[in-house]
């Protein structure tokens, strides 16, 4: 083959330009310290970059975001648990003064104040917290506080509340009972009014000061004209529907289940203290079946403070106001999940009927119901006495007396029916703090979970930093080393085609 200068040329000139090309390349690495400038360079290290800081950008959502986010949630949550607990740690304290029997009943309203005060702390000041604006307990309702901040009167509800057979508890409530009456002369009519003690079945709903159909909107008749419906399943497996009479606690016979005038089958539903009352064979049927109940009853006018009732039960609302109706499913397992890893969710919520029992403040209101018996009762005693010390009259002395004599019986009732109060108060702060503990345990596990999982994050993301290193970055001393080389080669490609170059035919001739 003939090799002309042109040729010897040509190829000279591509030598010398791949030789510049590849110290070019050698020193835009060393300058910039990455292997690639562009993906042409080496399409494989971009890809595999491309993945890695992919990778590495989740990773730090992750890690600064999302599981900061949920560990400081479940921070807030576990926190304002753990000083719910302490607060019923007091409340024990405070039952367990209360039940003693050496306090006057002056000294046991402190200490139901107090009661009442610790209450308040829990539901106000830790169930209604809120973590940057978003509510803690209130489910999927994160922008809706979990109480009623002022007193509302334009929203009516129909509440569903679903209680067990064993929700029942046996209470004894002292009925009749004697009072002044200046027609009175024989002290023997006010040995028989004498008070007495009735027994009765209690479930107590989750709201006092409750509704009667009376009281609704004619836009609004959720329960048909009933102000209460109570349904249980019986043995055979049918719907047995049970017909309380609405009545007031104060109205005569409301608390009277004598069974000899039908108490054992007397069903009395008190709206203003929320409460019903079965008597005995009521109350044997439902256990006999073991059976879950539901209660639909109207609820209005709720107070500062009072607990939305969509945050704990299925409900119905309608707003007097604009007439809208609004219908709240059973606000069970609404979870708020926080993607924390690659596939993987955590649940940061705790939800209030998980946490906080109804049963807290509606305890609080029986006990202070008995508290209030008793002071009415040393009230009258009192007033008895008065009269006794004004009087001459042997007459009229000897029924003060008989009366005065009566109401100590009738106090003496009455505060043995507080004490038993009270121990249901103590009970009640047991049952409570099992359940708290348990929300307490539940988040404090999952807390764990997130801490292992931020600290796994942390791992990786070193680890993806390593990686990423390795596959953009080069090593000072090796491209160095073959900036060197490649220089070398250049001022021999030049030097080599200065030789070739200088000579031609010319030279010969």
């Amino acid at each position: 083959m003939r090799v002309t200068n042109t040729m010897i040329s040509n190829s000279a000139k591509s030598h010398i330009l791949n030789a510049k090309n590849r110290k070019l390349k050698y020193e835009e690495q060393y300058t910039s310290q990455q292997k690639i400038q562009r993906p042409s360079d080496d399409p494989v290290v971009a890809v595999r970059s491309l993945k890695l800081r992919t990778t590495y950008a989740q990773i730090q959502q992750y890690t600064e975001k999302n599981v900061r986010d949920a560990m400081e949630w479940m921070d807030m949550t576990e926190g304002a648990m753990t000083n719910a607990g302490k607060i019923l740690d007091s409340m024990k304290a405070l039952l367990n003064q209360g039940n003693c029997d050496d306090l006057e009943v002056d000294q046991r309203t402190s200490v139901v104040q107090t009661l009442r005060k610790n209450v308040e702390s829990i539901f106000q000041g830790e169930a209604n917290q809120d973590y940057s604006g978003r509510y803690l307990f209130t489910g999927y309702r994160t922008d809706t506080s979990l109480l009623f901040s002022s007193v509302t009167t334009n929203l009516q509800y129909k509440i569903t509340e679903n209680f067990s057979y064993d929700s029942f508890r046996n209470v004894t409530s002292v009925i009749k009972g004697a009072s002044y009456d200046a027609s009175i002369e024989d002290g023997q009519e006010y040995v028989e009014m004498q008070a007495t003690t009735s027994t009765s079945y209690r479930l107590q709903l989750a709201y006092k000061d409750c509704a009667t159909t009376d009281s609704l909107d004619e836009g609004f008749d959720p329960l048909e004209g009933e102000s209460i419906i109570m349904t249980y399943t019986g043995q055979d497996g049918e719907e047995v529907q049970l017909a309380p009479t609405p009545m007031l606690s104060t109205d005569e016979g409301a608390r009277d289940f004598n069974p000899e005038e039908g108490g054992d089958e007397k069903i009395v539903y008190l709206y203003d203290t929320g409460e019903i009352l079965v008597g005995k064979n009521v109350f044997s049927a439902i256990q006999e079946a073991q059976a879950s109940i539901s209660i639909q009853y109207l609820k209005t006018n709720f107070d500062k403070f009072d607990i939305r009732p969509e945050m704990y039960f299925q409900a119905e609302c309608y707003d007097t106001v604009t007439k809208k109706d609004i219908k709240y499913s059973e606000p069970e397992k609404q979870t708020i999940n926080y993607e924390i890893n690659f596939s993987q969710t955590i649940d940061v919520n705790t939800q209030a009927r998980d946490a906080f029992s109804t049963d807290i403040y509606r305890t609080i209101d029986y006990i202070e119901q008995t508290v209030k018996y008793v002071d009415e009762t040393d009230i009258k005693i009192n007033e008895v006495k008065k009269m006794i010390d004004n009087t001459t009259d042997e007459t009229q002395l000897a029924a003060l007396n008989s009366l005065k004599s009566t109401l100590e019986d009738e106090k003496q009732l009455r505060i043995k029916v507080m004490a038993e109060a009270f121990g249901m108060g103590l009970t009640m702060v047991d049952n409570v703090q099992e359940q708290l503990n348990v929300a307490l345990a539940d988040c404090g596990a999952r807390y764990k979970r997130t801490e292992l999982t931020y600290d796994k994050l942390l791992d990786n993301r070193v680890d993806t930093e390593d990686k990423l290193g390795e596959n953009e970055s080069v090593s000072l001393p090796d491209v160095f080393i073959n900036i060197t080389q490649a220089d070398n080669l250049y001022q021999a490609s030049l030097q080599a085609t200065s030789k070739i170059l200088g000579n031609s035919l010319l030279d010969y001739i």
